[in-house]
Parts: structure tokens; sequence; C-alpha cells
């Protein structure tokens, strides 16, 4: 059985491996895994986990009515994720993200609209989640540990889809407001080794979004369905002593395009969003810092290498830092 559970260890571990990188720009961004917060080594039974994190972001797209008018956003997060192990295969985790976007529309020298802007701030959309730690091995000679896990979650439509421009005092386009109004799902695989100095982890994960559930025409989310996505990401990190380490990921999401009405027709149809969708490769360095036996500051920024997006996009650099509490 422990041979039967090592290869499936090893074939899990090839396929993340092999897995490409995804990412997309809007109010959804994110690379990676999305329970991360919750760690990624193998729990301990009884203790509790506290992760603060800040996330900083910069994208643009052109606007979906053909106009050439470019829309961009400036976000900040900041997530408090609160984990919980009942026993030592499983974590319990629900991450609470507050919100601040700063959206403008710059015209087109063709299109003849004016400057728009606007300044959503709140709760975004809450993720609760799960991962079971389903198979262990632990060689004392070598001193090597390997964990492959199984991650579970929902997103719940928290964040508010009505925020309005601070000129019009019309609402605010999709990717501007701080929620999708939707529900999401996302399911994965985990595989951490650790061996002397050096941890390799490793995940692949799908999120799937459903159409916004309102039923006002007049809401900036009414039936739109922000695109389902493939995320995953490999990550070393090396211990350079007792309380410092680096680390360097390769990451990112494939996402399909958003859907929402065409506006060409009246019949109710959807159609694929222009300029929304596509694939991100990162490259995403980082350093760590053990401030005591329970608490870790860490600082990463992901770096766009590789893009192949549908439309006219730009992504930028993510930047991320914060902080790691564990509660015995």
């Amino acid at each position: 059985m422990s041979k039967m559970m090592h290869t499936l260890g090893l074939l899990a571990l090839s396929f993340l491996l092999l897995l490409p990188g995804f990412s997309r720009a809007c109010s959804v961004c994110g690379c990676g895994d999305p329970l991360a917060s919750s760690g990624s080594a193998h729990p301990m039974a009884g203790s509790w986990r506290l992760d603060i994190e800040n996330i900083y972001l910069t994208a643009n797209a052109q606007t979906d009515d053909g106009s050439g008018d470019l829309e961009s956003v400036r976000q900040v997060n900041l997530n408090t994720t609160l984990s919980y192990s009942p026993n030592s295969n499983l974590v319990f985790s629900v991450m609470l993200p507050v919100v601040e976007k700063y959206w403008w529309l710059t015209p087109s020298s063709t299109s003849g609209d004016t400057p728009d802007a606007g300044t959503p701030f709140g709760v975004g959309d809450i993720l609760v989640g799960f991962r079971y730690f389903f198979w262990q091995e632990t060689n004392l000679r070598t001193q090597q540990h390997q964990n492959l896990a199984l991650s579970l979650g929902a997103y719940f439509p928290t964040g508010g889809t009505n925020f309005q421009s601070l000129i019009t005092n019309k609402n605010l386009d999709t990717h501007a407001q701080l929620g999708t109004g939707a529900y999401g799902f996302t399911g994965g695989l985990l595989f951490n080794r650790v061996w002397e100095g050096f941890t390799l982890t490793a995940n692949g994960n799908a999120v799937i979004r459903t159409t916004a559930y309102t039923s006002d025409p007049n809401s900036a989310v009414y039936k739109y369905t922000f695109g389902s996505s493939l995320t995953g990401g490999v990550q070393g990190q090396l211990k350079l002593s007792d309380n410092f380490a680096l680390s360097f990921a390769a990451e990112g999401r494939y996402a399909l395009s958003d859907t929402e009405l065409n506006p060409k027709t009246n019949d109710g149809s959807t159609w694929n969003t222009p300029n929304t969708g596509g694939t991100v490769l990162d490259l995403t360095p980082g350093v760590w810092w053990n401030l005591a036996d329970n608490s870790t500051l860490y600082a990463k920024v992901q770096i766009p290498v590789w893009t192949q997006l549908n439309g006219v996009q730009q992504v930028d650099p993510t930047y991320v830092a914060g902080t790691q509490f564990l509660i015995p």
C-alpha cells in the first residue's frame, strides 16, 4: 500500500510540474493555490493558524464596446485567513478579503467619451475551504517527509456589486466592483516534500464560477459570468538559517473568457466578453523570516514573464506581503 501511494504521489507531482502556469486580471485575480494561506505542511492537531496578507496589483484592458477606451484598475487586498485543524489530517479555513480599488477610464482619441473613475472599498467575496491530507510518508533515517492533500473551497458573493462612478453616478464596470455577484467553487491537489533545509511544494486547482444571481437588469453583474480557470504552481523554499529562507516559484493561471449578454442582440443570448481571459506565467521570488517559533513574516512578487491574453489586456507585477501565526 505504501508503494502504491508513493507512486500516486510521484504521478501527481509529475502532473503538477508539467501543468502550465495561468493568470488573468479582474476582480477575481490570483495565481497559484487559492488556499495557500491555510498552509501547505501537514497540520498540527488542535492548532489554529492566522494569516494576514496584503496584495497590491495593477492591470488594464480595452473596454468591450469597441470604442478603444482603456479601463485601468489599481487594487489592494487585505486578506485575513483563519484556519483550524481538528486533527493531523484536516484543515478548515475562512478567508475574509477587504478590498480597495481605484478604477479609471481613459477615452481613446476617437471615441468622444469622457474620463471616468471610481473608488470602491469594502469586503470582497469570502472564501471557505478545507484541505485533507490523505497520504503522507516519513523517512526518519533520511529526515524526509512528503504528503498529498485534496483541497476544496467555495467563494460566496459577499462583495459589493453596486458601486457607482464618482463622475457620472452610474454603475461602474463589472471589473471595478468588489465582488462577482456569483458563487465560485475550487478544488485541487497539493503535493509537499520536505528535505533537510529544502521544501518543494506543487499544486494544481480548478476554479468554476456561476452566473451572477441578481435579477436586477440594471446591475453591473446582471447575467455576467466570470470565466472559469485552472491555477497552479511549483515552489521551492531554501532554508538559509534557523530564521531565514528564500523561495522561488513558477505559477499562474489559464482563464476562459467571461460571458455576458450580447449587446448587439435583444434575444437574451450571451457572448464572450472581449478583452477577458487568457494565460499568464509568473515567476515569483520570495523571502521568509521566522520571528519566533510560531510567527513568520514573508514577502514575494509575482512577475509576469509570458502572457497570451485575449484581446487588448496588460497585467503588471503583483506584490504580496504577509505574516503568519501558529497557535498550538
